[in-house]
C-alpha cells in the first residue's frame, strides 16, 4: 500500500523514508523486479559519477548490491562516452530489471550519418573503441551490448548493456 509523505495524510509518513544510517549496512532480499529507473545527466565531465551514484541508490533499494560494481563501471563508461560525443547536451539514462538481467541504456542526442556511410562507420568506430573498458566488462560478466541508430525521423544515439545478474554478482570476485 502506498505512503503518502503528507504529514496530514499519515504522521509517520516521515520516518518511513528516513535513510539507514548507512545504505551498505543494511541487508536486503533481492527484489529487483520493480527496478526501473530514468533520469537525465547533462553531458558533463562529473554527470559520469554523479549517474553512478543514482543507480547505486537503485541497486541498493532492490537488494541488488551485491552486483554494483560491474553495473556502476557500465554506468560511468556509457556516461562518459556520450558526454564526449555531446558535451553539454541532455544525456537519458534508463536502468531496468529485465530477464534476471540489469539492462542499462544511455541515449544522446548525437545525430546518425544517414546521408554519409563513411563518417557513420566512423563514428561507429570512434565510440566502440571509447567503450573498450564496457565491452570487457560485459564480456567477463557474460552479458551483451550494442549501439542502436534510432529509426527513420528520430534523431540520437542509443547505447545499452545487459548483464545478467549471476556474472554481475560474480565480476568482483573473479576480478581480484
Amino acid at each position: 500500500m502506498p505512503v503518502s509523505l503528507c504529514p496530514l495524510a499519515n504522521p509517520h509518513a516521515l520516518h518511513a523514508y528516513e535513510p539507514a544510517e548507512h545504505p551498505a549496512s543494511t541487508t536486503r532480499t533481492a527484489n529487483p523486479t520493480g527496478l526501473a529507473y530514468s533520469f537525465t545527466v547533462p553531458g558533463e565531465p562529473r554527470s559520469a559519477a554523479l549517474a553512478r551514484a543514482q543507480v547505486r541508490t537503485a541497486l541498493r533499494a532492490h537488494g541488488l548490491a551485491d552486483a554494483e560494481e560491474a553495473v556502476l563501471q557500465t554506468t560511468g563508461e556509457l556516461v562518459a562516452c556520450a558526454s564526449l560525443f555531446e558535451p553539454g547536451q541532455n544525456l537519458y539514462l534508463s536502468l531496468h530489471w529485465r530477464d534476471r538481467a540489469i539492462r542499462t541504456v544511455l541515449w544522446d542526442p548525437h545525430p546518425s550519418h544517414a546521408h554519409d556511410r563513411a563518417a557513420q562507420t566512423l563514428c561507429t568506430a570512434r565510440r566502440k573503441r571509447i567503450l573498450l573498458l564496457l565491452a570487457c566488462v560485459v564480456r567477463e560478466c557474460g552479458g551483451t551490448w550494442g549501439i542502436d541508430r534510432p529509426s527513420p525521423g528520430n534523431e540520437g544515439t542509443k547505447v545499452w548493456a545487459n548483464l545478467p545478474h549471476t556474472g554481475a554478482k560474480s565480476y568482483a570476485v573473479r576480478r581480484c
